[in-house]
């Protein structure tokens, strides 16, 4: 009797923290969206519409950082084989990630007059940042396909993220190539420095976007052979 109900218990906290696994994903998301927000808002001058944004993601990637405590948590109390136990520890770390370079982002946005920035080079963000949504919104398609066992449907989520990915980092490369011809003695340097440290802020939420599908893979077989 004492074995059964411990096997409920298992499976029962493992429901549990994939279903709150599922909730930080969406809350990465909507990090993201809040940043795509205030980078627009800030290419277009709009500094109270950029401080709202800001604002609105740093309280997400604070519920979020919460949510993979409470993960973490329920885990740590579950009775789970050890792999398993990592592997959806791990995906849950990813997942924060992308709402933690989500904020890192848009904290250095706000530090410097963005809107003063060469057109070619806001241009070029702007792509990265839509790519960069497209890698969230596959990675949640990813995750909830995953923890219904779709898994062949995840697997297809997780090669578009890859696709998007790439994408950021050709748009990456290019935004340092226009960079480099920044000749206005007017902007400062220290604020060319800090669209640098921005520039790789937002490349790294698509790279940890990729590092999450890495992790869905890795659980992926681990579904196929359960």
């Amino acid at each position: 009797m004492t074995e059964r109900f411990e096997s409920w218990f298992a499976a029962r906290r493992r429901v549990k923290a994939i279903e709150m696994i599922e909730l930080l994903t969406k809350i990465a998301t909507n990090c993201v969206d809040e940043m795509t927000r205030c980078i627009q808002a800030a290419s277009d001058g709009k500094t109270t519409e950029t401080k709202a944004a800001f604002g609105r993601l740093r309280s997400k990637e604070r519920e979020g950082d919460n949510l993979r405590k409470s993960i973490i948590d329920e885990l740590a109390r579950a009775n789970l084989p050890g792999y398993e136990r990592t592997s959806l520890m791990r995906i849950a770390r990813q997942i924060d990630w992308i709402a933690d370079w989500s904020l890192e982002s848009t904290n250095i946005l706000t530090q410097f007059n963005y809107e003063r920035m060469p057109e070619g080079v806001r241009k070029i963000v702007h792509e990265m940042s839509r790519a960069v949504k497209d890698c969230a919104v596959n990675v949640e398609d990813c995750i909830r396909k995953l923890t219904a066992k779709q898994i062949r449907a995840s697997l297809d989520a997780a090669d578009a993220v890859e696709r998007f990915e790439e994408e950021v980092d050709n748009l990456h490369i290019n935004a340092r190539g226009e960079v480099s011809k920044i000749n206005d003695p007017s902007l400062g340097m220290g604020a060319v420095v800090l669209l640098v440290f921005f520039l790789e802020a937002l490349e790294n939420v698509s790279d940890r976007c990729e590092d999450t599908c890495d992790q869905a893979r890795v659980i992926a077989v681990l579904h196929s052979q359960s």
